[in-house]
């Protein structure tokens, strides 16, 4: 939720809670079946109503060699009645949205390599200076070294738009049009119960100047940046469904504009400590949660350092076989461009609920809350959405969902709450 509300980029945050997830399903063993679990009619340990197998639904894929090809493409027909986001005078639209895409994926005992792409084209039915055509294109991988030790990488690029609820875009007459770069690499390692793993990545922003609303030119490039992020983790499994962990996160933002149009210097450096724990009861109730401290110093003299408590974890609760429960929260530094402001101190918490009212028939609830704090200036953000769904899988070659959903800002500065509904109706055709 809060990289759609603000500029674009990797947080500190993100590249933690990202290096949490995947040293939680590599570093926790799992369990042994129980008497219990025999009689737990639902999800695999582990899995989710959305994600557990559904033989005759799942798309099959096409075999080549050792890989499986899945493409799949997507058409989805939406209206939004606040497309702007705007506090008064309202404009709403119906959008068109084409998205064909495709992931590679090797079938490997040992090792693993996935290649994933495609492309989103939307069209507006009567504001067409809103269209826009993004793509995406990404390659990961992992390589065994040996029992309790591999190797992991990854690269990334794509062009995106920013969405129009953003402050940073505020003014422009078309959306926003940025590119991203990006390399990944990481390392983890198993000493018998304790694990070690330690992640680098490197990114990097590029942003178009675009038209103004008013005319004449909307700056966008002094927004250019790098950003660097390390992170060290360790865990003991204390037992086979309990293993604490501390972390440690390094970054160091850096502009290509060393000072921005409005005269701010912008870069920083900033890390965060934590100390959390994974755990899996059962099967049942199973993720992390993890708490510390953070803190991001800026270059700029007049930019006050951002500190504060930072917490985030991911829980999810299979009550029964046929629903399932995830909630995941976390507080993140994020960048802005707005004038007086060093950057955002971003606190969110999601929850939804799935429940499968058929083998082929899940319906859906979300809801969603995150807090802006902007530092410098005198000026917080509320946002709070809520959404429902359902997703209907008529065979192995075709999927139908429908959605509504609500977003509502409440902002301190003057003219920037907004209030929009959205109904979504899509086909996905897969192979």
């Amino acid at each position: 939720m809060i990289a759609g509300v603000l500029s674009a980029g990797v947080s500190l945050g993100g590249l933690s809670s990202i290096c949490a997830a995947q040293t939680v399903a590599q570093a926790v063993p799992e369990a042994p079946a129980d008497a219990g679990d025999a009689l737990y009619d639902g999800p695999k340990r582990g899995e989710t109503v959305r994600e557990r197998s559904r033989p005759g639904y799942d798309p099959v894929g096409i075999r080549m060699g050792s890989f499986f090809l899945f493409p799949e493409i997507g058409i989805e027909e939406f209206y939004r009645d606040n497309i702007f986001y705007s506090d008064a005078g309202k404009e709403s639209d119906f959008v068109t949205v084409v998205e064909p895409r495709a992931s590679l994926k090797s079938n490997w005992d040992n090792h693993s390599l996935q290649f994933q792409g495609g492309v989103e084209a939307g069209r507006y039915l009567d504001n067409t200076s809103e269209n826009y055509v993004d793509w995406d294109f990404s390659a990961d991988g992992r390589i065994d070294i040996q029992r309790g030790f591999a190797l992991t990488g990854g690269s990334w690029v794509e062009r995106n738009h920013e969405d129009r609820r953003s402050v940073d875009q505020v003014g422009a007459g078309e959306p926003v049009t940025f590119y991203a770069y990006g390399l990944q690499a990481g390392a983890v390692k198993r000493f018998n119960r304790l694990y070690v793993r330690a992640d680098l990545a490197s990114e990097w922003f590029a942003y178009d100047n675009v038209d103004a609303a008013g005319g004449g030119s909307f700056r966008s490039s002094d927004r250019d940046r790098r950003v660097l992020e390390g992170s060290v983790r360790s865990g003991y499994s204390v037992s086979e469904r309990l293993e604490p962990f501390v972390e440690l996160a390094v970054n160091d933002r850096s502009y290509d504009q060393r000072v921005d149009d409005n005269g701010f210097e912008r870069d920083s450096q900033g890390w965060e400590a934590t100390v959390g724990t994974a755990f899996d009861l059962t099967g049942v109730t199973f993720g992390e949660v993890y708490a510390g401290y953070l803190s991001q110093d800026y270059d700029r003299d007049g930019f006050d350092t951002i500190t504060g408590f930072s917490f985030g974890g991911a829980l999810t609760w299979n009550p029964t076989g046929l629903t399932t429960v995830t909630a995941e929260a976390a507080r993140t530094v994020e960048e802005t461009t707005l004038s007086g402001a060093s950057g955002a101190l971003a606190s969110a918490i999601d929850l939804r609920v799935d429940h499968e009212l058929r083998r082929n028939v899940i319906l859906f609830g979300t809801v969603g809350y995150t807090t802006i704090e902007y530092q410098d200036i005198s000026r917080d953000d509320d946002l709070v959405s809520a959404g429902l769904g359902v997703t209907y899988l008529a065979n192995e070659f075709l999927k139908l969902d429908m959605s509504y959903s609500n977003a509502h800002r409440d902002s301190t500065a003057n003219g920037s709450d907004y209030n929009t509904q959205t109904v979504r109706f899509r086909v996905t055709g897969r192979l």
